[in-house]
C-alpha cells in the first residue's frame, strides 16, 4: 500500500480540507504527517504501513465490554486509526524500530480513552516481538490505575485470543510472550526494578508531581522501541506535571522544538470558541455521535446556562478546555508573525531602553532591551539561569528539558559557578548593553536590587523604579499588547521569551488594571516582565512622559 492511501493519510487529509471538523492542534498533527511523508526521509524516517495496519486490525480481535456495543469488535474510529497507526507504522530507515516513543492524548470525557489505550497493551505485550514485555496501567491512586487495568482485563476476557491470556486479580500473563501486565499507582510503590515495554499513564492531569512519570520514563531505557502512552482530559490548572507536557506537545506541534520520538494529539476547539456551538463539541469530541451523543452535550451546556457554576467544568470535561490559567495571553500564531531572524550588531548605537526583572535566589533573571525603529519596537532579551543547588542537568530534567537547547543555543547565560544567580555578570552584560547601545533608561523592579543598584549607581547607569503592582504594570502590559497585535514588536524567535510568553496568566482587577501574575501563571514569566518594562519605557520614551508608578533611582 501506498502511504498516501492509508487510512491514516485519508485521516489527515480529511481535517486539512476540512471534511472533519478538528482544532489547529490536530490540524497541525495532521499537518505534520503529511510533511514527514514528503520529507522525513531525509531524516532516516518511513511509514511503515503493513506495521500500522497490523494493530489497527488488531483492535477487530477485541471487543467491547460495555454500553450497547457490548460484545461487538472493537472497530477504530477514523481519528483512533489516525493515532494509532502513526504510532505503530512510522519506524526508523537504519533498524526497523518505531520512531514514536512517548504520546500525549488529550480528548474530552467519555470519547474512549481508556478502552481506546487497552488496544495498543495488549497489541504489545502479544504482537510485538518483544521478549518478556512488560505492559503497566499506571496513575496516581490504585483506584484509577485499577480502572485501566480492569478495562483490559474485560476485554481478553471477552475476546477470542482470551485464551493467550492468563488473568489473575493483580495481572495478566501472557506464557507466549513471558509478558505480564500490572497496575502501577504512586500511593501502591512498588515501582522500582521495573522495565516496560508498554506504560499508560491514565489522566495525567491528576498527576501532581512528576516523580512516578520519571521512574517509569527511565526504566523504559533498556527496551528497543517502547512506549509512553499519556492520556488525559484538560485539567483544571497547568501549573502540573500534565500541564508541562501539554506545552510540550504544542511546542513539538508548532515546530518549536522538533522531537521526532514525540506523538501528541490534542483534540481543543479555541479558547475563544462558542461553547454552545456543536463545531466546538467536535474539536473536543473527536467521537461525537460515536460514544458522545450530541444531545447528551446539549443538555449540559444548557445547564451550564442556567447554573453558570457549572461552566467551568463543561468547558473543561466537555470541551477539553483547561480552566486555570489556560487563557493564552498572547495567541502564539499572532506572537510567532513577529519571529523573524534579528541581528543584534545591526542595532549597536541606538537608543535603546531596559527593563531587569532579578530573582533573589535560583529564579531566572532577564535584561530585555526595547530599541524603537521605523514604527517598531526590535526586542532582545538575556535570561539569566543559576545552577540551583545541584547542577544544569538535573536542573532541565527536572523543570524544563527545553534548558539544554536553549542552553546550546545561547538562549540561557548560565551562571554554572554559583547556586544562585549572579549579580556580577548580569551587571556585566549591562554595562555591554551601555556600551553597544546608546542607554536611555533601565527600568527595575527595586525588591531585591539593594546592592546591585549601588554598583550600577556608580557605574551611571541611567536607572528607572519601575514597580510590578497593577498601577505600574497596567500601562506598559496594555502597550506591549497593542503592539503585538498590530505585528509592531520584533522578537527574533527568541524560544525562552515566547516560552514564558505563554506561561502568563493575565490578571485584572475591578478597574481593569492588568499585570502579569507570577503565582498564577503556569510557569517561569521573568523574561516576558522585563520585555513588559522596557517596551513600556520605550512607548513613554518616544512620547516624552513618564509613566504612573515610576520613579527615577
Amino acid at each position: 500500500m501506498d502511504p498516501f492511501n492509508h487510512p491514516v493519510t485519508e485521516y489527515a487529509l480529511s481535517v486539512i480540507r476540512e471534511n472533519i471538523i478538528a482544532g489547529e492542534l490536530v490540524h497541525l498533527a495532521c499537518h505534520r504527517h503529511l510533511d514527514d511523508l514528503e520529507s522525513a526521509g531525509e531524516r532516516g524516517l518511513y511509514f511503515d504501513c503493513e506495521a500500522a495496519n497490523r494493530e489497527i486490525k488488531f483492535a477487530r480481535l477485541l471487543n467491547h465490554t460495555t454500553g450497547d456495543l457490548a460484545g461487538t469488535p472493537f472497530i477504530l474510529q477514523p481519528w483512533q486509526v489516525f493515532r494509532h497507526g502513526s504510532i505503530f507504522g512510522w519506524k526508523y530507515i537504519a533498524t526497523g524500530k518505531r520512531r514514536f516513543r512517548s504520546s500525549y492524548h488529550q480528548v474530552a470525557k467519555k470519547n474512549g480513552k481508556t478502552t481506546d489505550t487497552a488496544v495498543p497493551m495488549i497489541y504489545a505485550m502479544l504482537m510485538d516481538g518483544e521478549a518478556a514485555p512488560q505492559g503497566f496501567a499506571a496513575a496516581t491512586t490504585r483506584d484509577q490505575a485499577g480502572l485501566l487495568f480492569t478495562e483490559v482485563s474485560r476485554m481478553i476476557k471477552g475476546s477470542q485470543i482470551g485464551p493467550l491470556f492468563d488473568i489473575q486479580r493483580h495481572s495478566i500473563e501472557c506464557p507466549a510472550t513471558n509478558g505480564i501486565i500490572k497496575s502501577l499507582s504512586r500511593d501502591g510503590g512498588a515501582a522500582d526494578g521495573i522495565n516496560p515495554h508498554f506504560a499508560a499513564m491514565d489522566e495525567l492531569h491528576r498527576w501532581q508531581d512528576r516523580e512516578l512519570a520519571e521512574v517509569v520514563r527511565n526504566s523504559m531505557i533498556a527496551r528497543s522501541q517502547p512506549i509512553e502512552w499519556m492520556i488525559t482530559t484538560a485539567g483544571a490548572s497547568k501549573q502540573s506535571y500534565c500541564g508541562e507536557v501539554r506545552r510540550y506537545a504544542e511546542n513539538v506541534l508548532r515546530g518549536r522544538v522538533q522531537d521526532d520520538s514525540f506523538f501528541a494529539y490534542v483534540a481543543e476547539p479555541p479558547e475563544t470558541a462558542d461553547p454552545g456551538d456543536p463545531k466546538t463539541w467536535a474539536m473536543g469530541n473527536p467521537n461525537l455521535n460515536v460514544s458522545v451523543p450530541e444531545e447528551q452535550l446539549k443538555r449540559f451546556y444548557n445547564e451550564a446556562c442556567a447554573i453558570t457554576g457549572r461552566m467551568p467544568n463543561f468547558r473543561r470535561l466537555h470541551l477539553n478546555l483547561w480552566t486555570e490559567g489556560a487563557n493564552n495571553w498572547i495567541a502564539p500564531d499572532v506572537w510567532d508573525a513577529a519571529g523573524g531572524k534579528l541581528n543584534i550588531e545591526d542595532f549597536f548605537g541606538m537608543d535603546a531602553w531596559a527593563g531587569l526583572d532579578l530573582s533573589s535566589t535560583t529564579d531566572l533573571s532577564a535584561l530585555a532591551i526595547a530599541i524603537p525603529k521605523n514604527g517598531a519596537i526590535y526586542l532582545f532579551v538575556f535570561t539569566f539561569f543559576p545552577i540551583g543547588p545541584k547542577n544544569f542537568l538535573h536542573r532541565a530534567q527536572t523543570e524544563n528539558k527545553d534548558f539544554i537547547s536553549w542552553k546550546d543555543e545561547g538562549w540561557l547565560l548560565i551562571h554554572d559557578d554559583a547556586g544562585a544567580i549572579d549579580e556580577d555578570k548580569i551587571i556585566e552584560k549591562i554595562l555591554w548593553v551601555m556600551e553597544k547601545f546608546n542607554l536611555k533608561e533601565l527600568a527595575f523592579d527595586p525588591h531585591g536590587m539593594a546592592s546591585m543598584k549601588k554598583a550600577l549607581r556608580k557605574s551611571k547607569v541611567p536607572m528607572l523604579e519601575h514597580r510590578q503592582g497593577f498601577l505600574s504594570m497596567s500601562p506598559p502590559m496594555k502597550e506591549f499588547e497593542k503592539k503585538v497585535s498590530q505585528k509592531r514588536i520584533m522578537h527574533g524567535g527568541n524560544p525562552v521569551l515566547t516560552w514564558s510568553v505563554g506561561n502568563v496568566f493575565r490578571d485584572e482587577d475591578a478597574s481593569e488594571n492588568i499585570k502579569p501574575n507570577k503565582r498564577k501563571s503556569t510557569g517561569r514569566i521573568d523574561p516576558v516582565v522585563a520585555a513588559i518594562m522596557a517596551v513600556g519605557r520605550a512607548a513613554v520614551g518616544e512620547g516624552k512622559k513618564k509613566p504612573i508608578g515610576a520613579v527615577v533611582a
